[in-house]
């Protein structure tokens, strides 16, 4: 990624209208790389990378910021629509807020794809503590390692233990926990990335209904309650699959989470175009 956009191409090739990807709280528009087969050779894709993940800037703290940014790199790229915008967790959060602004700009955005995404509403930040592990989990769970080592290590400090203190146990446990390139260097950047983007998720007030077509997909092992998409969207069209928030990107979960996207990228290019001044 360069320092004037925050896209990072998946596939490049391909004549439909390209599908936007919004990264996860950990600032990785790559988590999106596994689409790229699965939804065929004319499909481009594209995904967005977070500021401060791996450019040296500074990393944003409000969806809203978020938002902006990379919409300025999408319409750099793309000056007019039609967009096709998907978001992951905090990515799909990041995504209404750009397919609100988009629509009130004017632009069509024919489909936004929700996967995983909670309904945003203000929380207060959990302790430090649990912002560290949630954030070193999702580094283990990338790598697809089991999380045992991980809970262990943490378990006897107090909620309000600082970074540092648990960089030096991770590192000193001599790659039982991660691998030893991580340093403690690397640890601090990605995890100012990572807690950024928590105080944007837990701060942020949703701007009220979008009236476009959603496309949500849930895991079954997560919370009803906090994935009522229905309270902000009328056009929403809703899957469960079998599996937890990481799980539905692996095995035949992600076959089936894949299949869903596709289908509605289809839907979307076989319907009718809008009248003008409708």
């Amino acid at each position: 990624m360069t320092d004037s956009t925050t896209l990072v191409p998946l596939r490049e090739d391909g004549t439909h209208p390209p599908l936007y990807c919004v990264h996860p709280v950990s600032g990785s528009g790559y988590v999106y790389a596994g689409l790229a087969e699965p939804l065929g050779p004319q499909q481009p894709l594209y995904g967005f990378e977070a500021p401060g993940f791996d450019d040296g800037g500074a990393p944003l703290d409000s969806i809203e910021a978020l938002a902006e940014r990379h919409l300025a790199s999408l319409r750099s790229a793309r000056p007019r629509g039609p967009y096709l915008l998907l978001g992951w967790s905090l990515g799909g959060v990041v995504a209404y807020h750009m397919a609100q602004r988009l629509v009130e700009a004017g632009e069509e955005v024919p489909l936004l794809v929700l996967i995983d995404a909670t309904v945003p509403q203000p929380f207060p930040l959990p302790p430090e503590k649990a912002l560290l592990g949630a954030f070193l989990r999702d580094l283990v769970t990338a790598m697809g390692e089991p999380s045992g080592a991980l809970d262990a290590l943490l378990a006897p400090y107090p909620d309000d233990v600082t970074a540092a203190a648990v960089w030096t146990a991770v590192t000193a446990a001599g790659g039982e926990v991660l691998p030893e390139e991580f340093d403690e260097e690397f640890l601090q950047e990605r995890y100012d990335v990572f807690r950024a983007h928590a105080e944007a998720l837990y701060a942020y007030e949703h701007r009220g209904p979008y009236a476009g077509r959603v496309l949500f997909l849930k895991a079954a092992d997560s919370l009803d309650a906090r994935t009522r998409w229905e309270t902000l969207a009328a056009d929403i069209e809703r899957h469960t699959i079998t599996g937890d928030h990481d799980s539905i990107w692996t095995g035949e979960a992600f076959a089936a989470l894949a299949g869903l996207v596709r289908q509605g990228l289809e839907r979307t290019r076989s319907a009718p175009a809008p009248v003008e001044g409708q």
